[in-house]
């Protein structure tokens, strides 16, 4: 189960937010009474001076001279608090697509004094963060989102999303779930990140019914996406609800939403939980037709031994001789026995119980006990009984064979045969 830590880094980080429906109240209050006065500030204009370079650098840059355009950007100075501050901005925004070191050191700088118009400074902080979550400096990042909401007192999903990605990348599972819900409260449509983010958080703390709860409204939210009821499917079993588990993967098998061999495999197994060892069997064995389940001795194996609970012993039986072929195990050809025994196909029952003998199987004795009853119903006295003198040098048979040796000896006098 730890593929779900996948849901981490470059997955997480990419997503797109959010979902309606939410909790009470935001994580990050901001002074909307502030945030009008910033917005209603003066707007400030660079010096001459200044403003030609900002307009050489902008240039060289759409030239692709980027190299040149940071040079003569680092090369200006002012001693006017704006103009160093926008010149600090455009090389922060600059070096984002070279440096993530160097943009934050001067987005730091650029919006340190506040001096910024409202768009250039919420961008700039907006930026940082950013480039902070880029550079794994999470517990910055965090706080970097949360002073851009403060100041442009916009409750943006994104933001939020992203706080909860880091917290989520700093391994703080329980920090995960605010954020996250306030992701899906201020995102103006349903969209699946926040939900992928909280159903990883709830699964590292093992709080499945949480996790279940979450997952069920995923796949009424986002029907489409496959993952979302194999996940279900498989979480039901967390809590050993097999009968929900089993009918959620059933529904997505009939749209054709289990498309992989594990996902199959996860449905067959269901069938045989919830007691239903025929359909477990036809399942695999269909997929394995069909090469998308591997024909390996596990797979092999769960079909026979589910055919032989659903007391189909003459499939169980062609199986257990696949698993056999395919591994020379002994016990698999005991099995097979086992199964023609079970339909009175005696003599295909005998070869095999002679074949696991031939290979050294565990307990022969066992299995020459098995062979006793074989020949006994046909009525081969003479070979139940050499049978059973061999299953007689294990004495934990002790019991069984005397109870055998003298109804064997009893029937092999009224057939007038000697033993």
């Amino acid at each position: 189960m730890k593929k779900f830590k996948t849901l981490s880094s470059a997955l997480i980080i990419l997503t797109a937010l959010g979902v309606a429906i939410a909790p009470v109240s935001a994580a990050v209050q901001p002074d909307m009474a502030k945030v009008e006065e910033r917005k209603a500030r003066k707007t400030q204009i660079v010096g001459e001076r200044v403003g030609k370079v900002l307009v050489k650098a902008f240039e060289l840059y759409n030239e692709e001279k980027l190299d040149e355009a940071i040079a003569i950007l680092l090369e200006a100075k002012s001693s006017n608090a704006f103009d160093t501050a926008t010149l600090n901005r455009f090389l922060g925004n600059l070096y984002a697509t070279k440096d993530e070191k160097q943009a934050i050191k001067y987005l730091t700088l650029a919006v340190a004094p506040d001096e910024l118009t409202f768009n250039d400074q919420a961008g700039s902080l907006k930026l940082l963060a950013d480039m902070l979550l880029q550079d794994k400096q999470y517990q910055k990042a965090i706080k970097a989102y949360e002073s851009w909401i403060m100041f442009t007192g916009e409750q943006n999903s994104d933001a939020y999303m992203r706080i909860a990605n880091a917290y989520y990348l700093m391994n703080q599972y329980d920090k995960v779930l605010a954020p996250a819900d306030d992701a899906i409260r201020f995102s103006p449509k349903p969209i699946e990140g926040p939900y992928q983010l909280k159903m990883a958080a709830l699964y590292e703390t093992k709080r499945y019914k949480e996790l279940i709860t979450v997952v069920e409204t995923m796949v009424q939210l986002f029907p489409e996406n496959k993952q979302f009821w194999v996940y279900l499917g498989n979480f039901y079993t967390l809590t050993e609800e097999f009968s929900k588990s089993l009918s959620t993967l059933q529904l997505a098998y009939s749209q054709g939403y289990l498309e992989k061999d594990s996902e199959v495999r996860m449905l067959a197994q269901m069938y045989a939980n919830n007691n239903i060892p025929y359909k477990a069997a036809v399942t695999m064995e269909k997929h394995m037709k069909s090469g998308l389940v591997k024909r390996d001795k596990t797979n092999l194996n769960f079909i026979a031994s589910n055919y032989q609970s659903a007391r189909e012993f003459l499939k169980a039986a062609e199986y257990y001789g696949e698993v056999a072929k395919l591994t020379n195990d002994a016990d698999a050809y005991r099995r097979q026995g086992s199964a023609y025994s079970a339909v009175q196909r005696y003599n295909e029952a005998i070869a095999a119980y002679d074949k696991a003998l031939s290979m050294n199987v565990d307990k022969p004795s066992g299995v020459y006990m098995s062979l006793v009853d074989a020949y006994f119903y046909q009525q081969k006295y003479r070979e139940a009984y050499a049978a059973l003198m061999n299953a007689k040098k294990d004495p934990g048979m002790s019991r069984q064979v005397r109870g055998w040796e003298s109804y064997i000896k009893d029937k092999a006098k009224q057939k007038g045969i000697s033993l």
